[in-house]
């Protein structure tokens, strides 16, 4: 009797020409998919918290290992989930700071109604020095680089409710931090595209025995504020940019200077700072994750 071979099916043969071109298809889409889902479900809510030395000249000794914590664009309104953002107030706590500054765009611009929920999250805040808050675009109205209605009813709403709760906003003026006979001059610019900033009104009790940092929205206003006493200058309203793109950076950013998109920069021996932010206006982020910065002082 003669036998016969079966041959395997042609499945069963090794890989074909189709398959090997579905891989090579379905490859980039399941990378673009898990991209996606990354940009769009975990890191617009994974918080990094940055640790950061602040040297200052004339810091006095009792001032030493002070924690200044920065938060910035919390972006309270309908995007922003109210959850993701106590948990952020939770996290600024645990850091134990002795002052805490946001440095702008407390609301989404417009979104009045929840006002009260920014209160009751500011409110949650635990520093031994309260909150020192200036204010951003989006606090002032529909406000753009060049043309928008600039709302001082709005601004005006959202500084006496923050000082309701005991907490200082600066409006181009500026507060004192004190440890016994050590002292540290905390200067509060307001918004520069609602063309409400003004430097000669925030320094004006600035008399140069005490070290000076500035808080300020717009990172262009940075090349203004490196002709003034302050050592350092912290702002936001960036977002790092919300995307960057490996080798391109971000696509886009509301500044002129796109060098100050995040993070620290040196320049005319002053030190700037641009915080990432918490909040956003479209809920994607991708390699720049929103931030909380912890300072700690030291004399220089």
């Amino acid at each position: 009797m003669k036998l016969h071979s079966k041959k395997r099916p042609h499945a069963e043969q090794g890989i074909t020409r189709r398959a090997f071109l579905g891989g090579c298809i379905a490859g980039p889409i399941t990378a673009s998919a898990l991209g996606t889902a990354y940009a769009l479900g975990i890191e617009p809510t994974w918080v990094e918290v940055t640790r950061l030395g602040m040297p200052l000249r004339g810091l006095g000794s009792a001032l030493a290992g002070y924690r200044l914590v920065q938060i910035s664009d919390l972006h309270c309104g309908s995007a922003v989930p109210v959850s993701y953002l106590a948990d952020c107030m939770a996290m600024v706590n645990r850091l134990a700071p002795d002052l805490v500054v946001l440095t702008g765009d407390v609301l989404t611009r417009g979104q009045w109604d929840h006002l009260e929920k920014a209160a009751d999250l500011l409110s949650r805040l635990d520093a031994r020095d309260g909150l020192v808050a200036i204010l951003g675009n989006h606090d002032h109205g529909m406000v753009t680089p060049t043309r928008g209605l600039v709302d001082s009813w709005g601004a005006n709403r959202i500084t006496d409710t923050i000082r309701a709760l005991g907490h200082t906003v600066l409006r181009n003026d500026s507060t004192r931090i004190t440890r016994g006979d050590a002292g540290l001059r905390i200067v509060g610019l307001d918004d520069y595209w609602a063309r409400r900033f003004d430097i000669p009104a925030a320094f004006r009790d600035v008399d140069g025995h005490d070290p000076v940092v500035a808080l300020t929205h717009n990172p262009d206003t940075f090349i203004d504020l490196a002709r003034t006493q302050a050592q350092w200058i912290l702002a936001g309203h960036t977002h790092g940019g919300q995307v960057r793109l490996p080798l391109l950076g971000p696509p886009a950013l509301p500044i002129r200077n796109k060098a100050l998109a995040a993070g620290l920069i040196e320049m005319n021996g002053r030190r700037f700072y641009v915080n990432r932010g918490l909040g956003w206006l479209h809920r994607v982020r991708f390699n720049v994750r929103p931030e909380i910065t912890l300072f700690e002082l030291a004399p220089a």
